[in-house]
């Protein structure tokens, strides 16, 4: 059961990190689009409908931590995926290069049956106070921009090049 309190400090934080996304906007660094959707303790960005997105979150069971992760699901998300892991190569070091060398990697991981998820993961020691809210910010607005500029870069990169028809030639 999430106690009332536990449910405005969380609401407190989102509110907070989204607003300083708002005030970054046009900054490389932190350039996260608008969220899709959200709740406790995450918010979602998404790059294919219901298929692949970004996802920023906190939890503090079984181990406190923040995270960010590209998740993919269904068959365009698997194709997506194959896309991502056919990069690696390419965008592993940009990822190890944001999250710092405190932070895990995970690829091709996941806790959800029929999902796959790269992930970035934080240790986040309680208490959550302001003060550990600033850093958890601190971290997952550059990781989370990261892992979007990766990922759907992969999608403008596969997108076939339309020619257009020469005048007076028909298609």
């Amino acid at each position: 059961m999430i106690s009332p309190q536990e449910l405005a400090q969380d609401r407190a934080f989102w509110r907070d990190l989204l607003a300083r996304r708002a005030r970054s906007r046009g900054l490389p660094a932190h350039s996260l689009p608008a969220h899709s959707a959200g709740g406790y303790r995450n918010r979602r960005f998404a790059i294919i409908r219901d298929a692949a997105w970004i996802t920023l979150y906190r939890a503090k069971l079984p181990n406190p931590q923040v995270g960010v992760f590209f998740r993919c699901t269904g068959l365009a998300g698997e194709a997506f995926f194959t896309l991502a892991d056919n990069a690696r190569a390419q965008i592993e070091p940009r990822l190890r290069a944001e999250i710092g060398s405190d932070a895990a990697l995970e690829w091709g991981t996941s806790h959800h049956p029929g999902m796959i998820d790269i992930a970035a993961i934080l240790a986040a020691p309680l208490p959550w106070d302001d003060r550990a809210a600033r850093q958890h910010i601190a971290w997952m607005l550059p990781v989370g921009a990261a892992w979007w500029h990766c990922f759907t870069s992969l999608a403008a990169m596969r997108t076939p090049t339309v020619i257009p028809a020469q005048a007076g030639t028909q298609e």
